[in-house]
């Protein structure tokens, strides 16, 4: 009985593995999408908005850039921290659709990859980990066979 547990964990882990894996590949592919026919600009932080999560305040950044046709747009950042990453004032590159400026990102690795890079890894581990486990664990039921 307790091996058949086993191989049920094993299974319902390799299945996280490739869920994580599927979210990765579509946060991807949202990225890579969004930056195909992106515009470049160089964007200032100009406040904070705060949001409530549970009894946690976040901080998200409110940034305002010039569009290559003049157009001045304002956006907050899709990413909300515990702390305030970025001084009041600071320059940051920015990403955004010609078509749709206020469509933007914050052009780091962390507000575009980061997510999809964790869930790559959360998703190599699970699956290896449930391929190792219920391996092992049919290595021991034909063993007490």
């Amino acid at each position: 009985m307790a091996l058949r547990l086993l191989d049920l964990s094993a299974r319902l882990l390799f299945a996280l593995g490739v869920g994580c894996l599927v979210l990765a590949a579509y946060l991807s592919w949202r990225t890579l999408s969004f930056e195909t026919d992106a515009q470049h600009a160089t964007g200032e932080v100009v406040s904070y908005r705060e949001v409530r999560d549970g009894d946690e305040t976040r901080h998200r950044p409110r940034l305002r850039f010039k569009t290559a046709s003049g157009e001045i747009v304002q956006f907050d950042s899709q990413m909300a921290t515990t702390a305030e990453r970025f001084r009041i004032g600071e320059q940051l590159p920015v990403v955004y659709k010609a078509r749709n400026p206020t469509n933007a990102r914050v052009a780091s690795f962390q507000d575009n990859w980061l997510g999809a890079c964790i869930a790559t890894v959360i998703g190599l581990v699970g699956m290896a980990g449930g391929f190792l486990v219920r391996r092992a664990v049919q290595r021991e039921i034909s063993r007490t066979r």
